[in-house]
């Protein structure tokens, strides 16, 4: 679907307005922070139950979303237990045991009789986190005996901020039908959900554990996009699953990719992200070009704290390797920076990342004197041309 264009200075202000929602949230100093490189390419790790021996990325991968078995893990790793962010996850409570014992707890969709039931790795109905005693079941039930067991993050999947599940609302105690939502962009939906986020995070704050939040896709809309903003800014880790690649589809340009990099300049130097560039395909016959898009942009808004985590369409819960994860620019020695002809690019200490976003015009940066060497060997002097949808990194000879 085409995005809307935005300029940056538009966006910005979608961004920074409305923050209310997400006050008390930030970098907290008292929160295990994994240990990310300082130059270099910081890895993340999504899912580890297709290893072995977690031991293999020793020393690589400084934090992993949803890791099993939590004493499995490297002494240098932070590890984060998966939970659905408005679901139950637990196998003994299908919907029969909600309509036992909770009836009251299940959204349902318009036709008042359809259960909200949600796929993925744990088909079960969905619960109304507008309610309370739903709030504490939650984190008594599912929450709390992962801290117990050791966990400092969990890793909170599916926050998305609006109604993406076509909930309408639930049936009280008595019987008797309470309308709540209408539509995929009601604000009260929005309200709602920002406000459970917000409720989960400070609760889990009290047991100095962190937040780590799935938020992607970021929306197609203004409203869309201005809700998953405030979601971002609410969690204390951001993995952004749809990355610089819409999550294996392809990669994102144009308008998109601009909302996208605003979003990630405004947020990244405050907190953890962890970027997933996803692959159309499996990791090992992904293009050569999709990889240079991916490690180009990482490298176009890396901070101190963001990792990426490069993994093909099947590839999760393995450790895949590639010798690109290895490129080491050194530290950044300027922000990003914007070429009157629409090119991206950002300098390195021993080199530059360049990303052309646009779908249809190729552009050309000029480049300092001396002699440029792409990561395929091929050596630049003076100026590179980069065709529409790519990314180039390249170290200073």
């Amino acid at each position: 679907m085409m995005r809307r264009l935005l300029t940056l200075t538009a966006l910005a202000a979608v961004l920074v307005a409305g923050t209310a929602t997400s006050a008390g949230a930030g970098r907290r100093a008292d929160l295990l922070q994994p240990r990310t490189q300082a130059h270099g390419i910081s890895r993340g790790q999504v899912f580890d139950n297709r290893m072995p021996d977690s031991s293999v990325y020793q020393g690589r991968v400084p934090f992993v979303w949803g890791a099993y078995p939590l004493d499995a893990q490297p002494p240098d790793v932070v590890p984060s237990r998966y939970l659905p962010a408005i679901r139950d996850n637990g196998p003994a409570r299908p919907l029969s045991w909600y309509q036992a014992n909770h009836p009251d707890w299940i959204m349902y969709q318009a036709d008042r009789t359809s259960p909200v039931i949600q796929g993925g790795s744990s088909p079960i109905v969905t619960l109304d986190v507008a309610n309370p005693a739903v709030r504490e079941f939650y984190f008594t039930t599912l929450v709390l005996p992962n801290i117990q067991a050791g966990y400092r993050w969990i890793a909170l999947d599916n926050v998305v901020p609006w109604n993406w599940t076509a909930a309408a609302g639930h049936y009280d105690a008595s019987g008797a039908w309470v309308q709540q939502y209408s539509g995929l962009d009601d604000p009260a939906y929005a309200q709602v959900f920002l406000d459970w986020l917000c409720w989960l995070r400070n609760k889990l704050h009290k047991y100095d554990v962190g937040l780590a939040g799935n938020i992607s896709p970021l929306g197609v809309n203004a409203f869309q996009r201005d809700k998953s903003a405030k979601a971002v800014r609410i969690v204390d880790l951001w993995l952004h699953e749809g990355g610089f690649t819409r999550a294996r589809d392809s990669n994102i340009l144009d308008g998109e990719w601009a909302q996208t990099f605003a979003l990630y300049r405004s947020v990244v130097p405050a907190k953890p992200v962890v970027s997933v560039g996803m692959t159309t395909g499996a990791l090992a016959t992904a293009s050569q070009s999709q990889i240079d898009w991916i490690i180009a942009n990482y490298l176009l808004v890396r901070e101190p704290a963001t990792m990426l985590a490069l993994v093909g369409r099947f590839d999760y819960g393995y450790f895949v390797d590639r010798p690109e994860l290895d490129l080491d620019l050194g530290a950044p020695t300027a922000a990003p920076a914007q070429h009157a002809g629409g090119l991206w690019y950002r300098d390195y200490q021993r080199g530059r990342t360049v990303v052309n976003p646009s779908s249809t015009a190729t552009s050309t940066l000029p480049l300092p004197a001396g002699t440029w060497t792409d990561s395929h060997g091929a050596a630049h002097t003076g100026q590179v041309t980069l065709a529409p949808n790519s990314g180039l990194i390249l170290t200073r000879s």
